[in-house]
């Protein structure tokens, strides 16, 4: 019995030391070999080695304990440091950046929305992974059990684990001296690039979450909107223009980056007449709330610190300064039109925060226009650009008051496969994708002529990141994340006005509208 017992724990041993090392590797495959911005200088790789170890080390022991399975247990440690390799992996081929602590509370999206996530993932990855759980089941039927405890004792101790993690977690997330001293010795970026680079994936998340728990309670009162007195009326006697704010998904003049011709005449025009230039930015292939969030408040998502991987966490939870709030001061009615789940990035609750009278989803939008509840309204899954733009353009010419309306687009959403609109499956993916860059272009001549038929608006229009077309992905030297943006109307090009090129920061946006 004894030696039996004693084969066992050096199986076990044997295991722990194997998965260790696969992770350890994993971690510094995955870990940039050049640093992707001057902010660190200094790197200290073997936090990842022990953060490797202290991850092997928690979960482990519970996949033992849940299975009673050796093999079982250890292969399927091997399947998850797989799993977490390969989509590592697969989100720096698409959007140049690495997985980040925040990554985890997009969880609950993934699962509502999975083509919007799980989209992108190569086509065989999902028989292979139902191969993967099949043959893991079968598996786990054959081998037999460790039986070093029954089964009330492995669920008391599995239980004991959570507790105890529970525990040790509410005791990091408060604030310490020794803990935040220890943190003082790695220099953080809060870019997500740079800090994988000095610390690898898993250092790199270690310290962010540490980071996250000392301090989130400091950025959220530093980032808070103060009191009332702030927003003050200081409404002008003058008769105000509507404002109207573009968002457009995934856009980006296609062929000022390629030899592709252009499929944007009337954008094109109002970029060499009125005011534009490049929109830049540290992300590329998805994060719209970073960019969103940037141009709505002023504040540069690095500020954040942690929250800056995902500040729409920050401000589903607090009122923040932002564009609309300041518009309502000068005497606008402040209103966001997105043709989506309006839940989606907790828009429902993000806007309210940010100084918006009213959210406009898709639900709303088909109730109170059932003509944006046609077929005709519709590029494949969602709102066709030239409606919404058009509908944008009816609905500030009905208004009374004035009004700031911020669009966000969704057509231009990738990925851009086979099923993306009819006829998709006869194009190829750019082409697909400049079908909808056509449709804005014809959305936008639709606001032009409105502005030249007597609707008084101004219209700041941008791009909220690179679309994660293969095209781009594979370019060398890679492509920049730069976007673009352009404003037009009053004194813009509609009018004939003097053009204005400027490169940005998101953050300094707004200052065009």
């Amino acid at each position: 019995m004894i030696k039996t017992h004693m084969m066992t724990w050096l199986m076990v041993a044997g295991g722990f030391t194997g998965l260790f090392l696969l992770l350890a590797l994993a971690n510094r495959l995955s870990t940039p070999s050049a640093p992707p911005t001057t902010l660190l200088a200094v790197r200290s790789l073997r936090l990842g080695d022990k953060a490797a170890f202290g991850v092997v080390a928690l979960v482990y022991p519970l996949l033992l304990l849940a299975l009673d399975r050796f093999w079982g247990a250890t292969l399927l440690g091997v399947g998850l440091i797989i799993l977490l390799w390969a989509g590592n992996r697969l989100k720096v081929a698409i959007l140049s950046e690495a997985l980040v602590f925040s990554d985890v509370f997009l969880a609950g999206h993934a699962l509502r929305y999975p083509r919007l996530y799980f989209g992108y993932a190569p086509g065989w990855v999902w028989p292979l992974l139902i191969v993967a759980l099949g043959v893991g089941g079968w598996g786990l039927s054959i081998e037999a059990p460790l039986g070093i405890l029954d089964g009330w004792g492995r669920s008391g101790l599995i239980a004991g684990a959570f507790l105890v993690f529970l525990l040790v977690g509410r005791r990091l997330s408060r604030p310490s001296r020794r803990i935040r001293e220890r943190l003082g010795r790695f220099a953080l970026s809060f870019d997500a690039q740079t800090d994988v680079w000095a610390y690898t994936p898993l250092g790199a998340a270690l310290l962010h979450l540490l980071w996250h728990g000392q301090y989130r309670e400091r950025l959220r009162e530093r980032f808070t909107l103060k009191a009332e007195s702030d927003r003050e009326s200081t409404v002008s006697e003058k008769p105000l223009p509507h404002r109207l704010l573009i968002q457009a998904e995934s856009f980006v003049p296609l062929h000022q980056l390629t030899a592709r011709a252009s499929c944007t005449p009337t954008i094109d025009r109002l970029m060499a007449q009125a005011s534009s230039g490049a929109l830049l930015l540290d992300w590329r292939g998805a994060y719209t709330m970073r960019t969103e969030f940037a141009v709505l408040t002023g504040i540069a998502p690095r500020e954040l610190e942690t929250y800056g991987f995902d500040p729409y966490r920050l401000a589903a939870m607090r009122p923040m300064q932002s564009m609309a709030w300041k518009m309502k001061k000068q005497g606008y009615r402040t209103v966001v039109c997105h043709p989506n789940d309006g839940r989606f990035f907790e828009r429902c609750r993000v806007m309210k925060h940010l100084g918006f009278d009213e959210l406009i989803d898709l639900q709303v939008l088909r109730r109170r226009w059932p003509s944006m509840a046609d077929a005709s309204a519709y590029c494949g899954r969602y709102i066709h650009d030239k409606a919404l733009l058009t509908w944008a353009a009816d609905y500030l010419r009905a208004q009374t008051t004035p009004t700031f309306l911020f669009v966000i687009t969704m057509e231009a959403h990738g990925p851009w496969d086979k099923s993306k609109f009819p006829g998709a499956q006869k194009l190829t993916e750019e082409e697909r994708y400049e079908t909808h860059l056509g449709h804005l272009d014809e959305g936008v001549s639709a606001l032009v002529k409105a502005q030249e038929a007597g609707l008084r608006a101004s219209v700041l229009m941008y791009g909220d990141h690179l679309p994660g077309l293969r095209l781009l992905r594979e370019r060398k030297p890679p492509t920049a994340s730069s976007t673009c943006w352009v404003a037009w109307g009053g004194e813009g090009a509609a009018r004939g006005g003097q053009a204005e090129r400027r490169n940005l920061r998101p953050e300094a946006l707004s200052r065009f509208l």
